[in-house]
């Protein structure tokens, strides 16, 4: 069916409505949202039936006229519940048009829609254009940005408006308009009734054990009711309608070969059946292409069409870049977001504020008083607003996620050690007052899923490179595999992967991007299936960097020989529209082109310790020269092999250029010895995942902190920041510190141990700037910032 501008737009308001409807809810079970025609309709049909209201009654209550309850009152008889549905309105096309449009964009999702009509046209289908074609496409899914998600919703949705019209045609719904309060309720013949009920049954439990028993109640099994549920939340009220399933008969024909057969026959008339199966190679039986034929009606025509055909094209030279769309991140979008939403200061924080008014209390971590601000400046509320689950969409504006964060910056490494602790900075500078246990953090954990965190992920990516954090023009992939601990690994879904000895191990298991420039991370994500890094390329790639960096922005791709393959080099090189330099697994073919580049050549000297010779090959897949050269130890004979698609560079200064990769080695050994990238909350995949998050918040939150102090004592000679454990010894973790406010109410933190370094003098004057500039204010504080005040208490013995 092809949906007109206001059907689309109903349906898409469907998922907001049911989503406010659930705030409320104590469980997530909601049966009424807010304008729908429908509910109206039954409670009209319920009070007129059962409740033998008057129609005078109804038409005063329900401001209608007596015609339109007549109406309902006829279509309820004869259709049952379903007859209730409000009138949608469709645009009426030719079925076969309908098919064609949608066949090309299975077959070919990028297919241009001018041979949609092209084809229309061959087969002498009435009422094709192009506005039509656009129109069909948009109904079944296939908009411009081609959304796997949309196209799976709209067929849903289309499975649901075929089966009411399908279950309108059998006109058999078991409610008699004799006896009407007898024959309201009809289970027997009205399904959809039958399901109506129970929702509205179960949206008023006051308690959870009450659910089963309602259940059993009305004969329905949980699966099957979660099931049900899930399509509720999704398209509401029309979620409920039994779906008719399609007689399938015989083997079905893809769709790109059905295609193919439609364009061969128009192009050539004189093709039969038996000529076409010899013209493809097919290896069918001659009833699966005589179906093509006769649903088409190819038989008829007599004349060949010119239409383009089926053509197998090599992989360019150079690409034309294609300009990916990237979106700003949630706090830019909705700088707004806790005001309008009336988002609250957590009651027990709010108390201990005004006893700081009067009263000043022991910290010994004020690392997470200081690193709140530059967290905040993230959009870690804004971003798990948008995209977390109803959980954390409460009155509050902190969550467990600002928690783990600052618990990970102060330096405590498992959720157990967090909570054993005495000390609570770390839950005053989350917006609380005591350390959560680590049992209801694992709960709340429970609820994010792989499909939140990538979201979550990318926002937080895209506000640090809009805080100039990192501008990822030098961007490293690395693939890191630690071993689990888990005693039941395969109850947790955890996969196998091999170690750095070769051996299948199950591991926690992440990939990251770093920006080798600024040495600071861009995202990690959960590598997820049985195969290492080499097969998850091109998925990581595409939700995890080019959705976040324009690939125009980046200059090169260093990559280690876990990617090692001609495929995921050619990936690269072309998805990128740039240059890739990476170390190479010594596969077979790159042990072929090891021989015969040092049997070819000669060997020099390189940086006294080593000899390289190099080669230039030629990729099979993409045509393109790659330079290849071998390194080998003098001392040991040990041999690397690397490759860099800089054909204008000499292999010395490839060899160099690829130290630039680097940063990432070094920083994947930070992530674990400061940031416990080691030790997840939990053992399974999403919480496994969602810790990567906390820790790449945590990396992003220091770094932005340091780029704004710029403490000349930090800084290396190469222009490295130092790491997380320095700060910590030096000003986060285990200091002399009090807690209070100052005049206007802002936090104020007193180092009792004086300053000798004069670190805590430039931090106090870095944070005192950002109050005139606004970026030193926390939400979850109430729009309070920190300062710092230093004293030696030594001093006044």
């Amino acid at each position: 069916m092809v949906l007109t501008s206001t059907t689309h737009k109903y349906f898409a308001r469907l998922s907001a409505k049911i989503s406010r409807a659930k705030i409320n809810s104590p469980f997530g079970l909601v049966f009424e949202y807010d304008k729908e025609d429908f509910f109206n309709s039954y409670k009209l049909i319920y009070e007129y039936w059962v409740k033998k209201r008057t129609q005078k009654y109804l038409v005063e209550n329900y401001n209608l006229c007596k015609k339109t309850l007549l109406r309902y009152e006829t279509n309820f008889a004869n259709y049952g519940a379903i007859g209730l549905f409000p009138d949608l309105s469709f645009v009426q096309t030719e079925s076969k048009l309908e098919e064609l449009v949608i066949l090309i964009k299975q077959a070919r999702i990028h297919e241009n829609s001018s041979l949609a009509l092209r084809l229309a046209d061959a087969l002498e289908i009435k009422g094709a254009s192009l506005d039509v074609i656009r129109q069909i496409q948009r109904s079944y899914g296939y908009g411009q940005k081609f959304n796997s998600k949309d196209i799976e919703y709209f067929a849903r949705l289309q499975h649901i408006l075929s089966s009411i019209e399908c279950l309108k045609q059998k006109a058999n719904s078991g409610h008699g308009i004799i006896n009407k309060k007898n024959a309201f309720y009809n289970y027997d013949k009205d399904i959809l009734q039958h399901r109506i009920e129970l929702f509205k049954t179960l949206s008023v439990a006051t308690k959870k054990r009450q659910i089963l028993p309602m259940l059993t109640q009305y004969g329905m099994h949980p699966n099957r009711f979660y099931q049900l549920k899930s399509r509720y939340e999704i398209f509401g009220i029309w979620g409920l309608v039994n779906l008719v399933q399609g007689n399938k008969k015989g083997d079905k024909i893809s769709p790109k070969l059905e295609l193919q057969i439609i364009e061969q026959r128009l192009m050539n008339p004189k093709l039969s059946v038996a000529k076409t199966i010899s013209k493809l190679d097919l290896k069918c039986s001659n009833s699966n292409v005589q179906k093509i034929y006769s649903k088409w009606g190819l038989s008829r025509f007599r004349k060949a069409v010119k239409i383009r055909g089926v053509i197998s094209v090599s992989i360019p030279d150079r690409l034309e870049p294609i300009k990916d769309v990237v979106e700003k991140s949630a706090k830019s979008r909705m700088p707004d977001l806790i005001e309008i939403n009336n988002l609250k200061v957590n009651n027990s924080f709010s108390r201990l504020i005004n006893t700081l008014s009067y009263k000043k209390i022991s910290i010994s971590n004020p690392g997470a008083f200081i690193i709140a601000p530059f967290l905040d400046q993230l959009g870690v509320v804004e971003a798990l607003y948008t995209y977390g689950t109803n959980g954390y969409r409460g009155k509050e504006i902190t969550n467990d996620i600002i928690i783990n964060v600052l618990r990970i910056v102060a330096g405590f490494p498992t959720l157990n050690d967090f909570s054993l602790n005495s000390d609570r900075s770390v839950a005053i500078g989350a917006g609380l007052t005591t350390n959560p246990k680590s049992s209801k953090l694992y709960e709340e954990f429970d609820e994010l899923r792989f499909a939140h965190l990538q979201n979550l992920r990318n926002d937080a990516s895209k506000r640090a490179m809009e805080l100039g954090i990192f501008e990822a023009k030098e961007v490293a992939i690395d693939y890191h595999c630690d071993a689990s601990d888990s005693r039941y690994p395969d109850d947790k879904s955890l996969t196998r992967a091999p170690d750095k000895n070769g051996n299948m191990v199950y591991a926690h298991r992440p990939q990251i991007l770093w920006d080798s420039v600024h040495n600071t991370i861009i995202n990690i994500a959960y590598c997820q299936g049985q195969s290492r890094a080499t097969s998850a390329l091109y998925n990581f790639c595409e939700q995890n960097l080019y959705k976040i960096v324009d690939k125009e922005a980046i200059n090169e791709i260093y990559a280690d020989s876990e990617y090692t393959g001609e495929k995921q080099l050619v990936y690269l090189i072309i998805r990128s529209n740039t240059d890739v330099t990476m170390c190479l697994k010594q596969n077979k073919r790159i042990q072929k082109w090891r021989e015969e580049t040092i049997r070819n050549g000669k060997w020099q000297d390189f940086e006294n310790k080593y000899q390289i010779v190099s080669r230039d090959f030629t990729l099979t897949i993409s045509q393109r020269p790659f330079r290849f050269i071998v390194k080998r130890e003098k001392e040991t004979g040990n041999i690397r092999c690397f490759g860099s698609t800089h054909i204008d560079y000499c292999p010395e200064k490839i060899l160099n250029s690829y130290h630039i990769r680097w940063p990432v080695e070094t920083g994947i050994k930070e992530l674990i010895e400061g940031y416990f990238l080691n030790k997840p909350t939990g053992t399974s995949p999403e919480k496994i995942e969602l810790h990567y998050y906390c820790v790449m918040l945590a990396k992003l939150a220091i770094d932005y902190f340091l780029s704004l102090l710029c403490e000349p004592k930090w800084n290396t000679a190469e222009g490295w920041k130092c790491v997380l454990s320095t700060i910590r010894t030096t000003i986060f973790s285990n200091q002399n510190c009090e807690l209070s406010l100052d005049d206007k109410g802002n936090l104020l933190i007193t180092y009792l141990d004086g300053d000798s370094t004069g670190i805590k003098k430039n931090l106090a004057d870095m944070l005192e700037k950002n109050i005139s500039t606004g970026l030193n204010k926390v939400s979850w504080w109430g729009k309070r910032s920190v300062r710092i005040a230093v004293k030696n208490q030594f001093d006044e013995l």
